[in-house]
């Protein structure tokens, strides 16, 4: 078990004292934070276990969990799994039944505040959420582990993409319940900042250069359209500071995509069924017009798919 802590509080005794009888590596991430990515990979190098089980210090992880995501991962052929993420003051809700990809790259907790009992199965999803998930450790070190560049937000995305991209599934295993004290909004811009620049990388990287091509004009309608929300709740400079650090960083990214391609054993057809054309994100009031932009772009997706 692995938990990265910073300034974690109480819920960070909360969550080990739900651990008891775990092996549990705690990464303290106060005195010099590197990052959610970085302190993952550093939890890590310090444990020889075969699998590695990853939760948020703000998690109570339920009775056989653990054990539960540990069974699903003795199948080969799946790289990730993901607990059935409960919230906290609601455990009868999901907080997460496997998060969902948008075509642009935004992405979301699915299911959110839905019934959990009604998530019954074993079910593949896009991506695992970062607040509780496992993995080999093997397949962590094959995929290259956390990109700590990202710092805070989309490191679970970036590393389940390259799960998908190697042929390997991500699943969500509702055997394993584990407890989340979500939290949406963050105090500060520099959550903008983050999920706005990391988006922007992952797209960049894991995209194809084909899928890139056929969704540009999506890419650059949806970019236009947050600039525009920035703008209105004041958190431009946050925008542009993301594209200010691509820049400064274009050599590395090109290192990074070349790095995530050559992980490729599937395509994009294959792939293509982890994106989604249609923004509808639970928890958030979305902006007006975003219905239309649904249709426009779910016309678009459907005629470019034969493309891939």
């Amino acid at each position: 078990m692995i938990v990265v802590a910073y300034q974690s509080g109480d819920a960070l005794t909360r969550c080990l004292d739900s651990l008891a009888g775990e092996d549990v590596v705690v990464v303290d991430n106060d005195s010099d934070n590197v990052g959610f990515g970085a302190g993952c990979n550093r939890g890590a190098r310090k444990t020889d276990a075969e699998v590695l089980v990853f939760v948020n210090p703000d998690t109570v992880v339920q009775p056989g969990a653990v054990e539960a995501l540990t069974r699903a991962l003795e199948d080969p052929g799946v790289g990730v799994v993901q607990a059935r993420l409960r919230l906290l003051e609601q455990p009868e809700l999901l907080n997460s039944s496997g998060n969902v990809l948008h075509v642009s790259g935004l992405a979301w907790p699915g299911g959110y505040g839905q019934p959990a009992d009604t998530l019954t199965q074993p079910q593949e999803i896009a991506y695992a959420s970062g607040a509780a998930f496992a993995i080999r450790a093997d397949v962590f070190r094959e995929l290259g582990g956390f990109t700590e560049e990202l710092f805070l937000y989309q490191e679970d995305l970036e590393l389940c993409w390259r799960a998908h991209l190697r042929a390997l599934r991500v699943l969500v295993v509702p055997g394993a319940d584990v407890l989340h004290d979500y939290v949406l909004e963050r105090p500060g811009r520099q959550k903008e900042y983050y999920l706005e620049r990391n988006r922007l990388i992952f797209v960049l990287t894991a995209f194809s250069a084909r899928l890139l091509f056929l969704l540009a004009p999506v890419l650059l309608a949806i970019e236009a359209g947050i600039v525009l929300v920035a703008w209105r709740q004041g958190w431009l400079r946050e925008k542009t500071r993301g594209w200010a650090w691509l820049v400064r960083n274009g050599s590395w990214l090109a290192v990074h995509r070349r790095q995530t391609q050559a992980l490729r054993h599937v395509g994009d057809r294959e792939l293509e069924r982890f994106l989604t054309p249609v923004l509808d994100p639970r928890m958030l009031e979305l902006p007006s017009g975003v219905s239309a932009l649904n249709g426009l772009v779910s016309l678009w997706w459907r005629g470019v798919r034969v493309f891939l």
